[in-house]
This record gives structure tokens, C-alpha cells and sequence, in this order.
């Protein structure tokens, strides 16, 4: 009899988490399985999410994630935390991860980062990274 009810209880909790995750607004999303794909090296997720290459910015320095390539000189570190929205005139440009660790150069920072986005026909594309 326990076996049945933890089996009964198993889709109502994935009911539940699959209507919150769909009151998530589409470029939160967008960011928030973007870094998940990056801070797992998982490079299909990623690409979904940005296309081909996607500028990051640490500091002073500059690097780029090759997704095409699968080739990344900054590597992000899980977990992040605490994605707000940007918005310019009332149009969201990108999000704002108030807790994010970066690898860059054999060091590891920490901080708040700004991550770009373009939206085209309602899909987000995350185009950059900026760290403070």
C-alpha cells in the first residue's frame, strides 16, 4: 500500500512544478536553462537558448562561448541565484543574476552579472554576459 501512494503522488508533484514553471515569464526561462546549460557544460541547452556564440564579459576581460564549437575560456559554477528583469522603455532586455560564480583565467569571481538578451517574434536569445 505505501508503494501505491508514493506512486499516486508522483504526477501531481510533476502537475504542480509543470503549471508554476509555466507562470514563468518567457525571458526568465530563457536565461535561467541557458545558465543551467552552462554551468553543466550541456551544449544543446545552451544553444536553444543562444545560438552559436555569446560574449562574456568579466572585469576588464573579454571572452567568448563558442557553442558551435563546444569551447568555453569562462566557465560557470552552480549555483546562481536571484533572476530580475531589465527593462528598457518598457521592453525587456535582458536579466540581472544577483549571485553568480565564474572560472576566467584560473580564478574564480563572484558578483552580480547582467545577462543580454534579443527577442524576436516573442523567443528570447541570449546574446552576453556581463559580470561587475
Amino acid at each position: 500500500m505505501g508503494r501505491l501512494t508514493k506512486i499516486a503522488a508522483l504526477p501531481l508533484v510533476v502537475i504542480c512544478a509543470t503549471t508554476v514553471w509555466a507562470q514563468v515569464p518567457p525571458h526568465i526561462q530563457a536565461v535561467h536553462e541557458f545558465l543551467m546549460g552552462w554551468g553543466k557544460e550541456d551544449w544543446d541547452a545552451m544553444k536553444a537558448q543562444a545560438g552559436s556564440k555569446v560574449t562574456v564579459k568579466v572585469g576588464g576581460t573579454q571572452s567568448t562561448l563558442d557553442i558551435d564549437a563546444k569551447k568555453a575560456d569562462v566557465r560557470l559554477v552552480l549555483p546562481f541565484r536571484g533572476l530580475s528583469s531589465v527593462r528598457e522603455n518598457g521592453k525587456v532586455t535582458g536579466v540581472t543574476v544577483d549571485q553568480i560564480t565564474v572560472q576566467a583565467g584560473g580564478e574564480e569571481k563572484k558578483g552580480k552579472a547582467t545577462v543580454t538578451l534579443q527577442e524576436k517574434d516573442g523567443k528570447f536569445t541570449v546574446t552576453g554576459v556581463a559580470m561587475e
